[in-house]
This record gives structure tokens, sequence and C-alpha cells, in this order.
């Protein structure tokens, strides 16, 4: 089986007026010790870059065809601001903001 190359995809959101870049931080993978993980991106304030968030989807439903998940860059921005709702505080500092999507 052939591993498939890495993909690399950044943007920006925009949230409230403001502006904020993610890429992917990890694809969906399946780990003996962890178990499966699913796609996680790495989003940080535009201007000020300080605390991190990490959006982590759920691990994508097995099929036949794995593909890689798509990403709606809408639904990033509803959940940059459902993860600000939950306390995630883009211009402080620490450590990373773990947000977990329902899936």
């Amino acid at each position: 089986m052939v591993a498939k190359a890495k993909r690399s995809m950044e943007d920006v959101a925009k949230v409230d007026g403001v502006e904020y870049r993610w890429h992917i931080h990890r694809e969906p993978q399946w780990a003996s010790v962890d178990g499966a993980k699913g796609l996680c991106l790495s989003v940080q304030h535009a201007e000020n870059p300080q605390k991190v968030l990490l959006l982590e989807y759920p691990f994508p439903k097995p099929s036949r065809h794995a593909q890689r998940p798509k990403i709606d860059k809408r639904d990033v921005a509803i959940q940059i601001g459902k993860a600000i709702a939950d306390g995630w505080e883009p211009e402080s500092r620490g450590k990373p903001f773990t947000y977990m999507i329902e899936g």
C-alpha cells in the first residue's frame, strides 16, 4: 500500500470581522495506541498569532474508497466562532486550546 502524499492546505477565515489563519495540522489516522484520530486544523489570529486553536474533527466513517475529508471553509469559520464562545482567547498566551467538533 502506497502512502498518500501530504497535502498542504491553508486559508484565512473571517469571524466577526477578525481574520484567522488556519492550516492542516493532521490528516485522519488510525493509531494502535490512541485509536482513531480525525482531521485536525491549527488556527491562529492573523495579525497577532499567540494562542493556537486546534479544531479536532471526528474520525470519518470507514468506506471502501478511503478519501481525505473535504474541508468546508465556511464551516471552519463557524467552528472558530464556536471555539471563541467556548473559551478560546486567540490573543492570549498559553497552551494550545483544543476544540472537539461533534460529528
